[in-house]
């Protein structure tokens, strides 16, 4: 059984987490969007990505570079900016992977949500 991958300083990447963003940011150049990472809150967050573009470029895109990538994932907002439309994705280690002792879960995961 796999567990997360392991948390470094704030700042510094895992090798994992590194060649995921650059896989994803190859990918997304390819399909014409553009794309920013962050640092998820919880244990099982690999990393966040913020999708940019037009927004039906992003909707259309946002499945194929996350899809390949065997990892869950969550749409954590969307939203319409100047600058074009924006969608951030939390992906996380597959629930299948992840220890039972890992308490922390999104509200989607616990059959809560936003009400």
């Amino acid at each position: 059984m796999s567990t997360p991958p392991p948390k470094t300083a704030r700042g510094s990447l895992t090798p994992t987490q590194a060649r995921l963003r650059r896989r994803v940011r190859e990918d997304a150049a390819r399909l014409g969007v553009r794309v920013a990472f962050g640092e998820g809150r919880r244990a099982t967050d690999v990393t966040l990505v913020v999708v940019k573009g037009p927004r039906s470029v992003v909707l259309r895109s946002a499945a194929t570079l996350v899809e390949p990538l065997g990892l869950d994932v969550e749409v954590v907002r969307t939203s319409l900016t100047p600058e074009g439309y924006e969608m951030v994705l939390a992906l996380m280690v597959p629930r299948a992977r992840r220890r039972p002792s890992d308490h922390e879960r999104r509200a989607s995961e616990i059959g809560g949500g936003e009400r």
